[in-house]
């Protein structure tokens, strides 16, 4: 509702209204003298009257305002305005609703960096996923050609096979090729269960692998990285006796058959340099074969080797040789 705020109209006295009427009438009267070219006497009559009655005007005036003065420092004040309480009401809900808005604008853009980053870590999974399979199947690739030509050699017509026929070792390294061959296409196949968590016993332990084989370094080392294990690897004997110089390793998994060095000798070796270098730490060290008959493992053990798996091995079996081996090591990444 608009109030008008305009201050009402105060209407004159009489006597000043009386007064202005009899001034008019003396202007009236002075330009009527002066048309009519009166004595200079009636003109002087009529300033003086004039004058008066402008005093007397003037001082009516002076009066009047006394009479809408402010009230003495005793009277009473005049009643206030009441306070715009209406207003400050109106301000204070807006107010709220601001901030209701605001923390719903803040909880939304929460979830929405959430289910962002959801989105991100199932991309880079994806993302590694189809590089492991790349590699994978690049190393699959590279590993049939040497493989074929090894066939070809041993389908060979007896008359053109060198003297002695094929010999045993390089039939039975054929075979553990194959063996891991088939076992990367499983993993490719996600046919593999997936490992389970890593008990906090061996989590954060050093392993070793020793294989002159990608496809088993790739394998092996997946497998082992998964179950928190900080993993390395060498290529030959030669690089696992130079990595043992480096730092000691909590598990040593050792292929036996490897060129130039094998893996019997680079375990003798293996003592050897542990003993003078680490002296209260000792690696287990285990085996990676396709024999494994008594013999072979009487073998082993001369040779400094704790134990055996048979190739071709699969995810879930290198784990269970993990954990049966190093929860009951106390000294797990002894420092040297």
């Amino acid at each position: 509702m608009r109030v008008d705020k305009r201050r009402p109209c105060r209407r004159l006295p009489p006597y000043l209204r009386l007064a202005l009427l009899l001034q008019l009438g003396l202007l009236l009267a002075g330009l009527a003298l002066l048309l009519t070219s009166a004595p200079g006497g009636w003109l002087a009559a009529l300033l003086l009257a004039s004058t008066l009655n402008l005093a007397a005007v003037a001082a009516g005036c002076l009066r009047e305002p006394s009479r809408h003065a402010e009230p003495a420092a005793g009277a009473p004040a005049p009643p206030s305005p009441p306070p715009a309480a209406p207003a400050v009401e109106l301000v204070a809900a807006g107010e709220e609703q601001l901030r209701r808005r605001l923390q719903t604008l803040e909880d939304d853009l929460a979830r929405r960096e959430q289910r962002l980053e959801r989105l991100t870590a199932g991309r880079d999974r994806a993302r590694e996923e189809s590089r492991l399979k790349s590699d994978y199947l690049t190393l699959l690739g590279r590993e049939l050609q040497p493989l074929k030509a090894r066939l070809d050699a041993l389908l060979m017509p007896q008359g053109e096979q060198p003297p002695g026929g094929p010999p045993r070792r390089a039939l039975e390294e054929l075979r553990d090729r194959l063996g891991d061959l088939a076992v990367l296409l499983e993993d490719i196949a996600g046919e593999e269960p997936a490992a389970t968590e890593a008990p906090p016993a061996h989590r954060e332990s050093r392993v070793l692998i020793v294989d002159d084989g990608p496809v088993n370094l790739m394998l092996a080392r997946q497998v082992l990285e998964r179950e928190g294990l900080v993993v390395r690897t060498a290529t030959s004997g030669a690089e696992a006796l130079a990595s043992l110089e480096q730092l000691p390793f909590d598990l040593v998994l050792m292929d036996i058959f490897m060129p130039g060095m094998d893996g019997m000798e680079t375990s003798r070796r293996w003592r050897d340099v542990e003993a003078a270098h680490y002296p209260d730490h000792r690696s287990v060290l285990v085996a990676l074969t396709a024999n494994a008959s008594v013999e072979d493992r009487q073998r082993f053990a001369e040779a400094g080797l704790d134990d055996y798996l048979a190739k071709p091995y699969r995810p879930q079996e290198l784990i269970a040789l993990v954990r049966r081996w190093l929860p009951a090591r106390p000294d797990a990444l002894d420092t040297p």
